[in-house]
């Protein structure tokens, strides 16, 4: 008997077959009807190059179905899951697992089975993950995943800003005024997600590259009460501009010497909705400890 992670193709993590206690969901994406399974029958390249035609991707969440059947069958092996969804603020996909859960646990009340609202996106579901993987590696028994990951959630950090503001547009974050004028003046919106709700706001708005990686710093800094942790693994996460990735990097080590910094490319599920020119950080606002630093 062990732990399984289960969660939605939303993570980004594409080696769930490398770790056995993980699994992943798919989250489709979808574009005139025809529904797309990333790593399948489309990739974030393939997808991008089509939105910068015109084209227009949404994405579906995961069916019932699909985390009952997943669900049941690893219950029945006699594992414990632990379900760790895109944030609630986004999709409404951990109220659909959340439905799940109960269903089975109607069925039966000694399963051992959680669901817990990530609050996050991209790169910081990825993150949250991770560590849940490394407690699971750490032998932590099912409560005290559990116990964990509250803390973990609770303490995940997300800045991000894009460079076309087209997306956010189409995607009802923004007005069309607020487009014409902000890629008139070369604006880029810094946003974050509200750890109340998951959903995502503008902190503050920035003119220009350099502008935008000064207030992403400064804006790191005020979310760790000017005190950053650096006994821990930033990730780093971009659409098609990986230079620009590279660059925010060498600024960001001028400053902070973390322990770990991962890059990682944008996925099909969040890029429908940013686009291909979203660049964005994640981090904890604490020290969660050294057994969780490199992950």
């Amino acid at each position: 008997m062990s732990i399984k992670i289960i969660t939605d193709s939303a993570c980004q993590i594409t080696d769930s077959n490398k770790n056995e206690n993980l699994i992943i969901l798919n989250m489709p994406v979808i574009s005139s009807d025809k529904e797309y399974i990333e790593g399948q029958t489309i990739n974030s390249s393939d997808m991008f190059s089509r939105m910068k035609d015109g084209e227009v991707f949404k994405t579906s969440q995961v069916p019932y179905k699909t985390y009952y059947e997943s669900f049941k069958d690893e219950l029945e092996a006699g594992n414990d899951v632990i379900c760790i969804t895109l944030s609630s603020g986004l999709t409404s996909t951990f109220q659909t697992a959340t439905m799940a859960m109960n269903a089975l646990l109607e069925e039966n009340k000694d399963y051992k089975i959680i669901v817990k609202d990530s609050l996050c996106a991209c790169s910081g579901e990825t993150s949250v993950i991770n560590k849940a993987l490394k407690l699971v590696e750490l032998n932590y028994s099912f409560e005290e995943v559990n116990n964990k990951l509250d803390e973990i959630i609770c303490e995940q950090e997300h800045i991000f800003t894009v460079t076309n503001l087209e997306y956010l547009y189409r995607g009802g974050r923004l007005s069309k005024t607020q487009k014409v004028m902000g890629s008139l003046l070369n604006i880029r919106p810094v946003m974050s997600v509200d750890k109340n709700d998951g959903s995502l706001y503008v902190v503050e708005k920035a003119r220009g590259e350099k502008q935008t990686f000064i207030k992403m710093k400064n804006l790191m800094i005020e979310k760790c009460n000017n005190n950053v942790n650096l006994n821990q693994t930033l990730y780093v996460c971009y659409g098609e501009d990986e230079d620009e990735a590279d660059l925010l990097i060498e600024k960001i080590k001028e400053d902070f010497d973390f322990k770990k910094i991962v890059k990682c490319p944008l996925g099909c599920v969040i890029g429908a909705h940013t686009g291909p020119n979203m660049l964005s950080i994640y981090f904890s606002n604490k020290d969660l400890g050294e057994e969780l630093s490199e992950v």
